[in-house]
């Protein structure tokens, strides 16, 4: 079995106005008992989850510790501190942390970006991208504000639909945040962006390989997701991936 190379979070930033957290806060204009609230069952598998188990859900989540494409659309559950199965279960893969090949660049026009000292495979777990989960209307003026003073933006909102109903996820690592933070945008990206749900029904935002990465290659995502391709998706700010077939412009958010 492939195990990967996760581990406890032990990275830093490399500049001082910011705090690193290895997992997401609590911040503005959210509910701090929504935000706080856990799983109170969990399953009662032996060892190792199978399709059969309720944190899994017909289909595993990964297969050999990489993500298993057939669950892109669907709810990802890992098994939480409830749960009586090994900390050794193939449903326990992003709550060892980030992979240890991470590094921070300065890159000649995009600021800090993150590029791999390993191989990393396809559909493998890299990093989450954490930090300060608020509330929309937060986000949105968080987002303006960055706009008129010209400085980077951080703030991602990501939708995900649960049955019928709508989940928005806000988060700022502008100034708390992890070593997600640094992944540049690419229209054409290395990776992409899954929200995994652990101990909390507030989910962390996982990024995956899309594709083999390698060694020196930059880790980026579409901060677009799903809408990439709307033109009401598109801001008037100039995109600098230099991809194939870059749309020219970085995506809008979508409130």
């Amino acid at each position: 079995m492939d195990t990967g190379c996760g581990r406890e979070d032990e990275y830093e930033h490399p500049i001082c106005n910011v705090m690193y957290v290895a997992n997401n806060i609590p911040g503005k204009g959210i509910n701090i008992d929504e935000f706080e609230s856990e799983f109170s069952v969990g399953c009662m598998c032996k060892i190792q989850c199978l399709q059969n188990c309720p944190c899994v859900r017909e289909h595993v989540n990964y297969i050999n510790n990489r993500f298993n494409e057939e669950k892109s659309s669907k709810l990802i559950l890992e098994c939480n501190p409830t749960c009586s199965c090994s900390n050794n279960c193939g449903n326990r893969l992003v709550q060892h942390g980030p992979l240890d090949c991470l590094q921070i660049i300065k890159t000649e026009d995009k600021g800090f970006g993150l590029i791999t000292s390993k191989h990393i495979k396809k559909n493998q777990f890299i990093c989450e991208y954490a930090g300060e989960i608020i509330g929309i209307e937060e986000a949105r003026r968080r987002v303006e504000e960055n706009k008129l003073k010209k400085e980077m933006n951080y703030t991602l909102i990501v939708s995900e639909y649960v049955g019928d109903k709508k989940m928005t996820t806000c988060i700022d690592p502008k100034y708390l945040g992890n070593i997600g933070r640094y992944c540049n945008h690419s229209c054409q990206p290395s990776a992409k962006l899954v929200p995994v749900r652990v101990e909390k029904l507030t989910p962390r935002l996982c990024l995956f390989a899309c594709r083999d990465i390698e060694i020196g290659e930059e880790i980026t995502f579409n901060y677009g997701g799903d809408n990439e391709k709307s033109i009401d998706n598109i801001s008037e700010i100039p995109c600098l991936c230099q991809s194939d077939n870059c749309i020219g412009f970085l995506p809008h958010h979508l409130f």
